[in-house]
């Protein structure tokens, strides 16, 4: 039996690069969320909540675009 084949190194790339979005992300709303609603608790916890959900949807299509796989003749 072949042994599976170790990952490639563009996925690793691709991993490297959501991680520093991701903090970049999270550094990018944690300080725009705290400028505006720096008052309200409430409005502070329902941007987080938002900003927790929002992101999930370009990982995803980014997630799925790198782990597509193209075999000659399935589409």
């Amino acid at each position: 039996m072949s042994q599976p084949s170790s990952p490639k190194f563009s996925k690793l790339l691709w991993l490297l690069f959501i991680i520093g979005v991701m903090v970049l992300y999270l550094l990018l709303i944690s300080r725009l969320i705290d400028a505006f609603f720096s008052g309200n608790i409430i409005l502070e916890l329902i941007c987080y909540f938002v900003a927790g959900i929002v992101w999930i949807f370009p990982a995803k299509w980014i997630m799925f675009k790198i782990n597509r796989t193209d075999q000659p003749g399935n589409k």
